[in-house]
């Protein structure tokens, strides 16, 4: 490469680095007017044009690196956050699994990208649930927790969604592994108290809920599954 269109591409960067990414930008376009076949620019640009705001310019900008070079790893996963941020969460996913089928990834995601690509998965899981289909939620949100399991909004939904599909063990599990990081949960007591209610597990579901008033006395939501209950168990004497 020109050692002057090097020193371009250097500044161009350095700039982005700054916060200075109008700046850079006018730069990287120089640059890849003049090398339009480095897959390295094209990325850098797309990164640009995302910080930006300018999601399509910079969708355009990925694919060209990628077009440039189909194992460029990186373009993936910039692709993949850039499309998270549009609400295409199918195609956000696909290129993340694009990434995966080249290497694994794991040790490059930033702990921001491990949160962009797991929303991803988990509001296509949402989109499944909505629809009925739970198998697909599923899958859905346990590739999410793959890659974030630390996060109990989406074990909360994949022990729910066990629960739509009979399957009250697993449910069972993974919603007391949630209240056990967090025993105040109140979404994921009442999601673990209708998993026993549905296994047939009366008394058990009422001690749940009467144990989460004691720290959330006025939570009408509680509090009604808790009357359901004990009028259901009423009825049966």
């Amino acid at each position: 490469m020109d050692p002057e269109l090097t020193e371009k591409i250097k500044r161009g960067k350095a700039l982005f680095d700054q916060g200075r990414i109008h700046e850079g930008l006018d730069l990287l376009i120089e640059a890849s007017e003049q090398a339009p076949n480095y897959p390295d620019v094209h990325n850098q640009l797309g990164l640009m044009y995302s910080m930006l705001g300018s999601y399509q310019m910079a969708v355009n900008s990925f694919k060209k690196a990628l077009d440039l070079n189909r194992n460029y790893i990186e373009a993936h996963l910039n692709l993949s956050i850039t499309y998270n941020e549009m609400g295409k969460y199918t195609d956000a996913v696909g290129e993340y699994e694009n990434a995966m089928k080249l290497e694994q990834v794991e040790g490059m995601l930033t702990k921001g990208m491990k949160a962009k690509l797991a929303n991803a998965h988990k509001e296509l899981g949402l989109t499944y649930l909505e629809i009925e289909e739970f198998k697909n939620a599923k899958r859905e949100f346990l590739r999410a927790l793959k890659i974030a399991p630390q996060y109990l909004d989406i074990r909360t939904l994949l022990g729910n969604t066990f629960i739509k599909m009979g399957e009250y063990d697993e449910a069972i599990k993974e919603l007391e592994n949630v209240v056990g990081a967090n025993p105040q949960y109140i979404d994921a007591r009442i999601k673990l108290a209708v998993a026993h209610y549905k296994k047939g597990e009366k008394d058990t579901a009422n001690n749940i809920l009467q144990e989460t008033l004691t720290f959330a006395p006025e939570n009408e939501k509680v509090k009604a599954f808790l009357r359901l209950s004990e009028k259901d168990q009423t009825n049966e004497l």
